[in-house]
């Protein structure tokens, strides 16, 4: 054996972390941060995937600098923030038997390291040269998460949405947050705050994909694989097997993905082109409505909402009927508009003055027309969705594999509908939660709108007959 061979060897044992090849997924999320476009980077992945040796893997590469071609990215070559990090995870990572410990002894280079228990019954604080990585636990009381200033804060599992504050407050010189999760139940306040803020900066692994036969680079055999999920709950399967968020599990339309549905630049109509208004009215809250615009090669365009704020945080309304006229025609000032209200509760009859929403509203200048009738409503409208939604993504993006739904990014709420609304896992019958922007847009679809017609001169219509 040359020396080569036997310095080549000696690594291989002693610093093995120079030579770990990611599976496809996870050198999917190293590329990803290693770009740094954005300050956080979510994957959500199976058990088995590898989560946890990828966690160790990638400070040894920031730490020690890039060893390999998987880890020569931007990033990790020229490191621009503090050289601190906190790792924060569940005790019984850390405890001296745990993975995290255990990873760590098996690729990080032996004796070119410290570590440090400071009074605690594990290793809570690790130093290479002017690095040190800091080990906290969720058990932790929420004020030792205040202190310091980091470059990098890695989470194992989402946190409490409190823990998460205190801790994104610690990048104050800049910094990135890793987020490594299995999506289970508790995962929802994270997909529903922090995921919509960053869609482009999170990856989705399931068991396949550290698959040996199935996968990229993978380390599993398939028939382990089928084993393990054969012994998954049932509820669970969909978080641990897929990588999909368990919260999501009743979603109404899985078809909906940010990438593809939401535009990156929104669309302005064409002045004096139509417009469809299409309100969802309330009492308790205050009405949501979307404006969209047809496009002659049959494509529908969501271009615009109202409130442009909040609204599943909006509780009790103070506008009345000539405040949403105002509010609506500065939105419309040179378009024709076409106009849709629920019928349900456009034709509600008010006690005091004795007119329906519909004629109160005419009487304002605003004339609608009732939403659409169908003996399984709701299943009707949703259909029609689906349909607009569709496309095959494991093909080419064409002409003909496309949707014909797209949506303005400043739509929050009606984007983050798409993405929650949901169906109840026991009943099986659609949530109230985010329901109201969905209304909106089962009403313009079953209206199938149309460019440029031309607005009929109003003429009042019965509901029914």
């Amino acid at each position: 054996m040359t020396v080569l061979e036997r310095e080549l060897e000696w690594r291989r044992e002693n610093e093995r972390f120079a030579f770990f090849t990611p599976n496809g997924k996870q050198e999917e999320f190293v590329r990803l941060a290693g770009a740094g476009a954005d300050s956080v980077y979510i994957l959500s992945a199976a058990n088995g995937i590898g989560k946890t040796t990828l966690v160790v893997n990638l400070m040894a590469h920031l730490v020690f600098g890039p060893q390999n071609n998987f880890f020569d990215v931007p990033l990790f070559r020229n490191w621009p923030y503090p050289k601190r990090i906190r790792y924060i995870t569940d005790q019984k990572i850390v405890e001296e038997s745990g993975p995290f410990p255990t990873e760590l002894k098996k690729w990080w280079p032996k004796g070119k390291y410290s570590a440090s228990k400071l009074g605690r019954n594990y290793f809570c604080q690790y130093t290479v040269g002017e690095w040190v990585i800091d080990v906290m636990t969720y058990e932790q009381d929420l004020s030792q998460f205040e202190g310091g200033t980091f470059g990098a804060i890695i989470f194992d599992e989402p946190p409490k949405e409190s823990i998460w504050a205190a801790s994104v407050a610690r990048l104050r010189l800049g910094g990135l947050i890793f987020a490594f999760m299995t999506p289970l139940v508790e995962a929802g306040w994270f997909f529903d705050k922090v995921v919509p803020n960053h869609p482009n900066s999170i990856v989705y692994a399931s068991m396949e994909d550290a698959c040996k036969t199935h996968g990229v680079r993978g380390h599993l055999e398939h028939e382990h694989i089928e084993r393990m999920i054969r012994e998954m709950s049932p509820d669970e399967i969909e978080a641990r097997a897929h990588g999909k968020a368990m919260y999501l599990k009743g979603l109404v339309f899985k078809g909906f993905n940010y990438k593809v549905h939401v535009l990156k630049e929104p669309v302005q109509p064409p002045l004096h082109s139509t417009l469809y208004n299409v309100v969802d009215p309330h009492t308790d809250k205050p009405f949501f409505a979307i404006w969209a615009w047809p496009h002659k090669n049959g494509d529908i365009y969501i271009t615009d909402e109202h409130p442009n704020e909040d609204f599943f945080r909006m509780r009790n309304c103070q506008w009345d009927r000539n405040d949403y006229k105002r509010m609506y025609e500065a939105k419309e000032h040179g378009y024709t508009v076409r106009r849709i209200i629920d019928r349900h509760f456009g034709e509600i009859r008010s006690a005091a003055y004795k007119k329906t929403l519909r004629e109160e509203l005419a009487e304002i200048g605003l004339h609608y027309e009732p939403s659409y009738q169908a003996e399984h409503e709701i299943d009707t409208g949703v259909l029609k969705v689906r349909e607009f939604l569709k496309y095959d993504p494991t093909r080419e993006m064409t002409s003909i594999n496309r949707p014909r739904l797209y949506i303005n990014p400043h739509c929050l709420n009606t984007i983050r509908a798409f993405s929650r609304w949901s169906t109840d896992a026991k009943t099986g019958k659609y949530q109230d939660d985010y329901k109201d922007p969905m209304d909106c847009v089962r009403y313009l679809l079953m209206a199938n709108p149309t460019p440029s017609e031309p607005l009929p001169p109003y003429q009042p219509r019965k509901l029914y007959g």
